[in-house]
C-alpha cells in the first residue's frame, strides 16, 4: 500500500526533516500543509517553489495534495461578486472575491509544488467552510446553508478553467460545515460536469456525524480521490472525538480501507494512497508522526 502523511503531523519541521521522516517510515507521498510558519506557505516565491519541488522529486516523494486552507463556502463580503477570470487576467486577477482569489493562487501553488510528480496529478485540498453548524442527519438545509452550497459550487466552477490549464484537481474534503458525503453532494450537485473536482474522504468526520461508512462510500463513489486515515474514541452522545493512535480507537479502519479500495478499483486504481492525517499541529501532546504511521501500517496489515 502506498503510504503518505500530512505535514500537519510534523509542524515546524524543515523540508529535510520531512524527507527523512518519509524515508524512515517508508512513506512515498506527502500532503503538504500550506500555512504560515511552515516551509510551504501561500506567499512562497517561484524560486522557493522550484527548490521544494525538485528536492521532493529527487527524494522520490509524490506530492499527493497541497493542503490549503481555502474555504469555498465562506460568506461573501460587500466587495463584489465572483466574475470568472478573463483571458487578459489569468489566475488571481480579474476577481473581486477574496476567496476566489485565494483559490486561484492555491491552484498555482499546487501546480508548482507538484511539478516533480511522476504520473500523479497535481491536487489541491479545499474545505467547505460555510461558517455554520452542519445540518442534522436527514435534515433539509436551511436557506443560509443552501446559499452556501451554491456559493461554494460557483467558486469551484469559476476556478475550473484555470485549474484545468495548470493540470490541478481541486479536492473538497468532508469537513467542518459539510462533514458527511451527503453534505458535500449538495455542493457537488451544482459543480459543472467538466470541472476538475473530486473529494477527499476524511474518514473521521462522516463517521462522527453518524453517516455509516457504507453510505459514505456509496455516495462518494463517483467523486473520491483518496481517503485520509485517523482514529479516535467518540464521547457518547456527542460528535466530539478524542484522537488515538490508529488501531486504538473506534473507527472501523479495515472496513473503511476495503470500501475505499473498492471505489478505487472501479476507477482503475488498484492500490490507492493510504494517507495519515495526524493532527499534531493542533494536539502537540500526540506522539510523533512516525509512531502514528507505524501504528497505521499495523492496524491495516
Amino acid at each position: 500500500m502506498p503510504l503518505a502523511f500530512s505535514t500537519l503531523g510534523c509542524p515546524g519541521d524543515s523540508l529535510a526533516q520531512v524527507i527523512e521522516t518519509a524515508r524512515a517510515t517508508g512513506a512515498t507521498g506527502l500532503e503538504l500543509r500550506a500555512a504560515d510558519g511552515e516551509f510551504v506557505h501561500p506567499g512562497m516565491d517561484a524560486a522557493a517553489r522550484a527548490v521544494i519541488a525538485g528536492a521532493l522529486a529527487d527524494a522520490g516523494l509524490t506530492v499527493v495534495t497541497l493542503a490549503s486552507y481555502v474555504r469555498i463556502c465562506t460568506p461573501e463580503t460587500d466587495e463584489g461578486g465572483i466574475p470568472t477570470p478573463g483571458a487578459d487576467a489569468p489566475g488571481r486577477s480579474g476577481t473581486t472575491d477574496p476567496v476566489l482569489a485565494a483559490l486561484l493562487s492555491a491552484v498555482d501553488l499546487a501546480a508548482d509544488l507538484s511539478a516533480g510528480n511522476a504520473g500523479h496529478p497535481a491536487q489541491l485540498r479545499v474545505f467547505p467552510g460555510a461558517e455554520m453548524e452542519p445540518c442534522e442527519r436527514g435534515e433539509e438545509p436551511s436557506v443560509p446553508m443552501a446559499a452556501a452550497d451554491l456559493l461554494g459550487a460557483r467558486r469551484l466552477n469559476a476556478a475550473a478553467s484555470h485549474a484545468r490549464e495548470r493540470g490541478v484537481v481541486m479536492l473538497l474534503e468532508t469537513h467542518d460545515s459539510h462533514p458527511r458525503a451527503s453534505d458535500l453532494l449538495r455542493i457537488l450537485a451544482h459543480v459543472d460536469a467538466d470541472a476538475p473536482v473530486k473529494v477527499i474522504w476524511d474518514l473521521m468526520h462522516p463517521w462522527r456525524h453518524d453517516e455509516a461508512p457504507q453510505l459514505t462510500a456509496e455516495l462518494l463513489g463517483g467523486w473520491l480521490a483518496y481517503a485520509q486515515y485517523k482514529d479516535g474514541v467518540r464521547t457518547p452522545g456527542t460528535n466530539s472525538v478524542t484522537l488515538t493512535l490508529p488501531g486504538e480507537g473506534e473507527l472501523p479502519l479495515v472496513e473503511m480501507k476495503t470500501l475505499v479500495a473498492g471505489i478505487s478499483a472501479a476507477h482503475g486504481v488498484d492500490d490507492p494512497w493510504i494517507s495519515l492525517e495526524w493532527e499534531r499541529a493542533w494536539h502537540p501532546d500526540l506522539p510523533p508522526v512516525a509512531a502514528a504511521l507505524a501504528a497505521l501500517k499495523a492496524a491495516l496489515a
